[in-house]
């Protein structure tokens, strides 16, 4: 399903987005990295990522991943579900008295398996 070249445009651009929504439909978008590496059909996404995605991969893992070359003002969206979430770092520095453990801030790895792929740009186009 994720072409050669397509891995080849995520391989050379560095600007991804998830989209996520909790279980009455809110949306949440999140800036992030799709880790390089032909991975089949499997799509990592990272960054230190907020609670509000995390909480909402876990009641809808239902998700979008838009990978875009800005300057080009094309790219693909990625749609698929989590299915694994991986802690991949935690913030040095953490201080019991100072903040709850609930609200560290860990670099999460959400590994997507890809169930379609369409063309992401402006104007006039056809998704399917």
């Amino acid at each position: 399903m994720i072409s050669s070249e397509i891995r080849r445009f995520i391989e050379r651009t560095a600007t991804a987005v998830v989209a996520s929504t909790d279980s009455g439909g809110q949306p949440h978008l999140a800036l992030g990295t799709v880790c390089k590496g032909d991975d089949g059909d499997l799509l990592p996404f990272e960054n230190w990522l907020c609670c509000q995605t995390l909480d909402n991969v876990r009641e809808n893992p239902c998700v979008a991943i838009a990978v875009i070359a800005p300057e080009e003002r094309i790219g693909y969206q990625f749609g698929g579900r989590v299915i694994n979430t991986i802690e991949v770092a935690i913030m040095d520095g953490y201080q019991p008295e100072a903040k709850p453990a609930a609200d560290l801030q860990v670099m999460t790895r959400l590994v997507v398996r890809v169930e379609d792929v369409t063309a992401f740009c402006e104007g006039l186009h056809i998704d399917r």
